[in-house]
């Protein structure tokens, strides 16, 4: 299904270190719950997910800005914007409840790096 684009909410996304996937710029629906940027990105790196966990696995998987927080999956993307989120936003998956200050400088230096090698996919 096509998204128009007044609907579109681009972002750089990060995947977990022992994913090995490379980052992508992708695409989700404003409109959308959330927790479509986890299940779309999840199922981009050929990650599977059972109840937000990865399957294998005891940990949760989350979305974390690049400020370390959280994102609320529950709420409507839209819910984000302007506050937690914007436009173009850089977001990682990551295990856990907390993204240490040594993963968070790697994506800032990676960030640079890969927005002008990475492709867009759609979510």
């Amino acid at each position: 299904e096509s998204i128009p684009r007044s609907r579109r909410c681009y972002f750089g996304i990060f995947f977990p270190e022992d994913v090995g996937v490379r980052p992508a710029h992708m695409f989700f629906d404003r409109e959308k719950p959330a927790a479509k940027i986890l299940e779309g990105a999840a199922a981009y790196a050929g990650m599977k997910l059972d109840k937000g966990r990865l399957m294998g696995s005891p940990e949760k998987l989350n979305v974390f800005t690049l400020e370390g927080d959280v994102l609320r999956l529950d709420l409507e993307l839209e819910a984000h914007l302007g506050g937690a989120l914007h436009p173009s936003s850089i977001l990682i998956l990551e295990k856990g409840n907390r993204l240490s200050d040594e993963r968070i400088a790697a994506v800032k230096a990676m960030a640079v790096e890969s927005a002008s090698t990475s492709g867009c996919s759609i979510m």
